[in-house]
């Protein structure tokens, strides 16, 4: 087992979803991803690629309550292209330095309206997709 330097440990703080500055939800992991499109292009003999789009994907665990994804579900009966923000901090146990990030155009792919478990911390996985021109990271750790 490799070991880990504590200087280097991030721990996930703070996060939350918005819909119109509204807090929906809070999350217990994430993952956001840039998958870049490319094609083909010849710079004289050599083969090369250029970038053509990107898109933003992701996936979020979010304790939930049920009202709450119903809330969700509403607000998307209403308006068919509603977006929401994911806004997230991770700070180095270290040093106490933080990072900041926000995801805007954030779009799921499904929501769930009813996750139940007798006597356990109800969580709900759910994937989504958002735009990578509007990510913002206000604050960076060094």
């Amino acid at each position: 087992m490799a070991n880990v330097e504590a200087r280097k440990v991030l721990t996930g703080t703070n996060a939350k979803v918005f819909l119109d500055g509204e807090e929906i939800g809070t999350w217990t992991n994430l993952e956001a991803t840039v998958e870049i499109d490319y094609e083909d292009v010849y710079v004289g003999f050599d083969k090369d690629r250029k970038a053509t789009g990107w898109q933003g994907t992701g996936s979020l665990n979010m304790q939930v309550t049920n009202s709450m994804n119903v809330r969700m579900f509403n607000k998307l009966k209403a308006n068919k292209d509603v977006r929401f923000t994911i806004e997230g901090e991770i700070t180095n146990d270290a040093t106490g330095e933080t990072q900041s990030e926000t995801l805007e155009g954030v779009s799921f792919d499904s929501i769930p309206l009813s996750t139940w478990e007798k006597g356990a911390l109800v969580t709900s996985e759910m994937s989504f997709r958002f735009l990578p021109s509007k990510s913002q990271f206000p604050q960076l750790i060094s």
